[in-house]
């Protein structure tokens, strides 16, 4: 697997899902998909502050995470 940054790879994997398709109508294997590919993907902590990123997780879910970002 060609290591891509994090957003080229959720790109790549929405693109072969179709642009159209709601995160609500994804099936296990293609969320399994998503999360793996994200995964595996260059640490998005290796682009963007890991300040910013913990930040931006609180402002979006409310809750700081238990450890650092996992991607």
């Amino acid at each position: 697997m060609e290591e891509r940054k994090p957003i080229e790879e959720l790109a790549f994997i929405l693109e072969k899902f179709g642009w159209e398709t709601r995160f609500c109508d994804l099936s296990e294997d293609q969320v399994h998909t998503l999360i793996f590919g994200l995964q595996e993907a260059i640490k998005l902590s290796a682009e963007i502050d890991i300040g910013k990123l913990e930040e931006n997780y609180f402002k979006s879910t409310g809750a700081w995470p238990h450890t650092s970002i996992p991607f």
